[in-house]
């Protein structure tokens, strides 16, 4: 069990105070002598007690705050304030000595007396205790005065100290967390990266954060769900699960701090951080601040998460309403870039790209005919042969689609993607001539989706060839027209979810077999070429 005067701040100053023959006591008489166990001097006895605890209260209530004027409001007793300030002292206190004075009248047998104690025995104690006389008294109050200066400092000193060490512990979070938010990190990556830092900086055993509504979504969660790091022991869902809204940050008890995270009205939930194992196993303002600063990071990440969700999917809606316009212009090119971009997040994905590069491959995807929006509709349309100026004005709507892309601020991969899909491996494709992994990686994905559509559709010069005729034709050109890794993750793709989305795919009653392709790269004129038996040969696809 811990000794009370052995922890208080002031227990050093006490001790010094009573070997220059004087007590240190709170002014307010209703406060408990803190250093009551470890003192056992007569002098402290008497003034310690009720009687002399109310004398003193009465008159350390007619000293202004922060006066150093003495006050004797019984013969021979001596009330001097201690002038500390209360940040370091926690409320105030007075040293209080007894003079001669006090023996040769009535006031120390009075005191004594009122306390239940012999007077005659208390007055002989104190008078062998040799106090000081009224001549001394001036000494006595420099001494009690430079005492109190020097704890004063000290204890400054050592609030100065724990005051830097937990500026650095919060720039150091800081510093830290704005390191994560830097990096291209999933929410949920973020949050329980921030759950470690908070952890290790303060030195608990957990730390967890309870999901509200305003983070389920974006941390794929169900709301009240506790993440948790660290071993809790399953502390933090009992915990955490029955606090209501908590409206700032607030240290619970002795080792428990929570902090809202909170953000206008956006609630994302509750931080805890508990059973703190380093410096003296407690939490304080300290550790509450430290919790709070994390809690209120956590929730600037999560807010701009949000923001950028929303304007994603709204930026992924007015795309795919205008490529849909687009689609539409052919009526036999309808659904064609929602299927493109399906396919080629699904190589992606099983590529293994992490989810950011997916979803750029995928809105490239959708997005990779846009510069369609340039070709004449009769051109697109048309059911006979292309003129050679025709077919030249269809293939640059890669280069009309980077162009119309390449101003908005937009990751590298997505123009890229549109201005390269109809390149080769092997540098035989449009319109710059790129070959191998010289082709951006987005766009040799877009590619081989791209083409598998075309040919698995009817347009108006042909009919669309069977799954089995298409795979087989497209195993054949890795290395020449596809990048060879990313054609076997496509041969390998469950096209289920691809067929779903295919039922309303148009079916021409009479398809113009005869008509040349607008897909390929050597003259429009020429038909198809039949390919040899047992040889690969180029695949066209859609323009």
């Amino acid at each position: 069990m811990k000794v009370e005067s052995l922890t208080h701040r002031l227990a050093n100053l006490s001790r010094a105070l009573a070997d220059a023959g004087a007590v240190l006591l709170p002014a307010d008489a209703g406060v408990r002598d803190p250093f009551a166990s470890e003192a056992s001097d007569i002098l402290h006895a008497l003034c310690a007690s009720p009687y002399a605890r109310g004398v003193i209260a009465r008159a350390a209530a007619r000293c202004a705050v922060g006066s150093s004027a003495l006050v004797e409001p019984l013969v021979g007793m001596l009330v001097m304030p201690v002038q500390l300030p209360r940040l370091l002292t926690d409320g105030r206190f007075v040293a209080v000595t007894l003079l001669t004075d006090a023996l040769e009248c009535s006031t120390a047998a009075d005191i004594a007396r009122r306390a239940g104690m012999d007077s005659a025995i208390a007055t002989k104690l104190l008078e062998m205790a040799v106090p000081c006389d009224r001549r001394g008294c001036g000494r006595l109050v420099r001494t009690v005065a430079n005492l109190v200066r020097a704890e004063g400092d000290r204890l400054s000193a050592y609030d100065t100290g724990a005051q830097l060490s937990g500026a650095w512990e919060e720039l150091h979070l800081l510093h830290s967390l704005m390191g994560r938010m830097a990096v291209e990190s999933s929410p949920r990556e973020f949050v329980l990266g921030t759950l470690d830092e908070v952890r290790q900086t303060l030195g608990c055993r957990w730390t967890a954060l309870r999901v509200d509504a305003s983070a389920a979504e974006l941390l794929q969660e169900d709301e009240g769900t506790v993440l948790v790091s660290g071993d809790d022991g399953g502390d933090a869902q009992k915990l955490l699960s029955r606090s209501g809204p908590v409206a700032r940050a607030a240290v619970v008890g002795t080792n428990l701090v929570v902090a809202p995270s909170r953000r206008e009205s956006q609630e994302f939930g509750l931080v805890a951080a508990a059973d703190r194992i380093d410096g003296d196993g407690g939490m304080s303002s300290c550790e509450r601040t430290l919790v709070e600063t994390a809690a209120g990071n956590l929730a600037v990440f999560l807010d701009n998460a949000r923001l950028y969700r929303d304007s994603h999917r709204m930026f992924v809606g007015v795309m795919s309403a205008l490529v849909s316009a687009i689609d539409l212009k052919d009526p036999y090119t309808k659904g064609h870039s929602r299927r493109v971009a399906l396919l080629s997040r699904q190589i992606a994905v099983a590529a293994g790209l992490g989810d950011a590069e997916v979803e750029n491959i995928y809105i490239a995807g959708l997005m990779h005919d846009i510069g369609k929006i340039g070709v004449p509709e009769a051109v697109l349309c048309k059911q006979g042969k292309l003129t050679d100026e025709e077919y030249l004005e269809v293939k640059k709507h890669p280069e009309n689609g980077w162009k119309l892309l390449s101003d908005l601020p937009l990751p590298e991969a997505i123009p890229q993607g549109v201005r390269s899909h109809h390149e080769r491996f092997d540098g035989k494709g449009y319109p710059q001539g790129l070959a191998g992994f010289d082709i951006p990686l987005s766009a040799r994905i877009i590619c081989i989706a791209d083409t598998f559509d075309a040919m698995s559709s009817t347009r108006t010069y042909r009919t669309a060839r069977s799954r089995e005729a298409v795979l087989a034709e497209m195993s054949k050109l890795g290395g020449t027209q596809f990048d060879a890794e990313f054609l076997a993750h496509f041969l390998s793709l469950d096209l289920s979810a691809y067929d779903a989305i295919s039922e309303e795919r148009p079916t021409p009653k009479h398809p113009h077999t005869h008509a040349p392709s607008i897909e390929a790269p050597a003259s429009p004129r020429r038909e198809l070429p039949v390919p040899v038996a047992g040889a690969p040969r180029e695949i066209k696809k859609a323009a």
